[in-house]
């Protein structure tokens, strides 16, 4: 599973603006309007067509992806000698979070940054986030603790 599946298999992709839980206008692939403006070309089409395509879908995955992961190197500084499959988790955790929050788990970070895997998914687990989307946060903390993508189906 690449990571553009195992984000898409937790966001899904609607081509037309909708509100996230949290309440943020979102649209493709969990890319957050609020936050992150739409470029022009993209913003344009959705004003004439009231939708955007999957191309430009996934072209908003994909920068989106690009700042996760670099959002991810900065939090944890052993993330590019992790295992492909935890950074995948953890770039998942940063995207639907964003850097801010995630900032904020810094018992999880801590037991990530010192690779305590066990601790670092208890810690994720006692969060907000986890009682929010309790099966995205079961998934990715599982992943985090045992460094196996045995959690999602391709």
């Amino acid at each position: 599973m690449t990571l553009k599946e195992f984000i898409t298999a937790d966001e899904g992709r609607k081509l037309t603006p909708y509100k996230c839980p949290a309440g943020a206008w979102t649209i493709g692939v969990g890319h957050n309007m609020d936050a992150k403006p739409l470029p022009a070309d993209i913003a344009a089409h959705l004003h004439k067509h009231g939708a955007i395509t999957n191309e430009m879908a996934d072209k908003l995955l994909e920068a989106d992806i690009r700042e996760a992961t670099a959002d991810a190197r900065v939090l944890y500084k052993n993330f590019d000698t992790m295992s492909q499959v935890r950074q995948s988790a953890l770039v998942n955790f940063l995207f639907q979070l964003g850097f801010h929050k995630a900032r904020g788990f810094k018992k999880a970070n801590k037991a990530i940054n010192t690779e305590d895997w066990p601790t670092a998914a208890k810690e994720m687990l006692d969060s907000k986030w986890a009682r929010q989307t309790p099966q995205r946060a079961q998934r990715i903390a599982t992943i985090i603790e045992g460094g196996k993508l045995t959690c999602y189906k391709k």
